[in-house]
């Protein structure tokens, strides 16, 4: 027989094992506390103004259902997974703009981020599963959530099977229009489309294949111009080129057009990196890698913008675009928004 004090022991050794696991999950969990809720913060820290998405900032999350990897085609975590948290975590980091790519396989539809529809890349989560996560997290914040759906594959907006999910799914939860809007959507008071005395938040679908002659407002479906947005991407992997680029992008917006604007602060692999990738992925430069590179000057590069008045209290980028999305994306953007909403 095992003696008693033995058994003891290793009873206090699985303990002290399981101790010590447990802290190591709950340090590498977000702090969420800043952000979880930031939008109605801002609200009751701003009582006195009629806040508008075109006074705030707020980040994106660029392939936002690529945390998963599933049935890849020539594509693996270094050349196409864009981030690193669930969906439910992203939402409690702040993150309140969305690009998600639907695609339907075999009856079941999925995120996925490939060169093409069924070309080179990966599959990510589970569409439903990214739905469920939403609901969830605006069950208990009452906040305002943007779903940018663009590269349909084999489905569209008009398939019933894609509608029927996002309402089964979504339920209340969908921002829907019956009435018109007093005025455009970007200059409506978010205390109207997130009142106080909601009981769960708002999630606003936006279709690349619709327009202002053929959405669905009152389904809760709407086009890209419900949301008129100014900025692009610039399609490199080298920091000092995006950054440069996006500051010109930056300069060149009219803040007073009745637009919002993207900064992109994304990077894109260029091809031998993406083949890189898949021969020797231990050496070449993955997405993550070059996007943590340029999130390390991200603070210093926005202080300089606002150093030299390219951001001012008239003009700041309402939507902040990034792979691999974390908290300090969204302090930024409250940084942002506070000095918008301080002029």
């Amino acid at each position: 027989m095992i003696n008693r004090g033995i058994l003891v022991l290793i009873g206090l050794i699985l303990a002290m094992s399981a101790c010590k696991k447990d802290d190591k999950e709950a340090s590498n969990k977000p702090n969420t506390s800043q952000t979880s809720d930031w939008m109605q913060d801002l609200i009751a820290q701003y009582p006195n103004q009629a806040i508008t998405l075109k006074d705030i900032s707020m980040p994106r999350a660029h392939d936002a259902g690529i945390y998963e990897l599933n049935t890849c085609t020539g594509g693996n975590a270094c050349n196409t997974q864009t981030q690193d948290q669930p969906m439910g975590t992203m939402l409690e980091m702040g993150v309140r703009v969305f690009d998600v790519r639907p695609s339907l396989i075999q009856g079941e539809y999925w995120t996925y981020h490939r060169n093409s529809c069924g070309g080179l890349g990966c599959e990510g989560v589970r569409l439903r599963t990214f739905l469920e996560e939403t609901r969830m997290f605006l069950a208990s914040h009452n906040e305002l959530v943007i779903f940018e759906l663009n590269n349909l594959c084999n489905t569209n907006s008009q398939d019933l099977g894609l509608i029927a999910l996002f309402q089964e799914v979504l339920g209340s939860s969908l921002y829907t229009i019956s009435t018109p809007l007093a005025a455009s959507f970007i200059s409506t008071p978010l205390d109207e489309i997130i009142p106080l005395y909601n009981n769960e938040g708002r999630v606003i679908l936006l279709f690349e294949d619709l327009d202002i002659t053929n959405d669905f407002t009152e389904q809760g479906m709407f086009g890209y111009d419900f949301i008129p947005i100014s900025g692009s991407y610039s399609n490199s992997p080298d920091v000092d080129l995006v950054v440069a680029d996006q500051l010109q992008k930056i300069q060149s917006f009219n803040p007073a057009s009745n637009r919002l604007f993207k900064l992109s602060y994304t990077f894109t692999l260029d091809i031998a990196n993406q083949v890189a990738c898949l021969s020797n992925p231990d050496v070449a430069s993955s997405i993550n890698e070059i996007a943590l590179d340029g999130r390390a000057r991200m603070t210093s590069t926005i202080d300089a913008w606002i150093a030299n008045g390219t951001i001012t209290s008239d003009k700041i980028p309402n939507i902040f675009s990034v792979d691999y999305c974390n908290t300090a994306v969204t302090m930024e953007c409250i940084r942002l928004s506070e000095l918008s909403l301080n002029e």
